[in-house]
């Protein structure tokens, strides 16, 4: 079976940042954007994050979890989005209530995917991020 056939996704030739600190879930995640043929880079933490985005014009997406041990993910969306606007960021949380989709929206957040993550659902918005790229 091709890589990335099980899901019928194929995303050859994108970059994607995933900021995640949690070794174990970013290996989970890094294996199955492998799976959809995404080159992934990695953010340990919020100021990585920025650095990687001001240094990397190639990303297409970033996959970002809001809570990071130096600074807020909704901080570092704001940052991202005022030099990048044209850059989707999508969150990540372990907290899925409303309050938290609604700030993740209000601080330019293009998606929000509660942990764990319904691959199928991000591999279709990746899709449509991608297409209109």
């Amino acid at each position: 079976m091709a890589a990335g056939q099980k899901y019928g996704f194929d995303f050859a030739g994108r970059k994607v940042l995933v900021v995640e600190d949690n070794d174990m879930y970013f290996q989970l995640l890094a294996a199955l954007l492998k799976r959809v043929n995404v080159e992934t880079l990695r953010a340990k933490n919020g100021r990585e994050a920025i650095s990687c985005v001001s240094e990397e014009p190639g990303l297409k997406l970033v996959l970002m979890d809001m809570k990071l041990p130096d600074i807020d993910g909704l901080e570092v969306t704001r940052t991202i989005k005022a030099s990048r606007p044209g850059l989707p960021v999508l969150a990540t949380t372990a907290n899925a209530f409303q309050e938290d989709r609604a700030a993740s929206k209000a601080a330019g957040c293009d998606g929000f995917f509660p942990k764990p993550v319904n691959f199928r659902l991000l591999f279709l918005k990746m899709q449509e991020l991608f297409s209109d790229q």
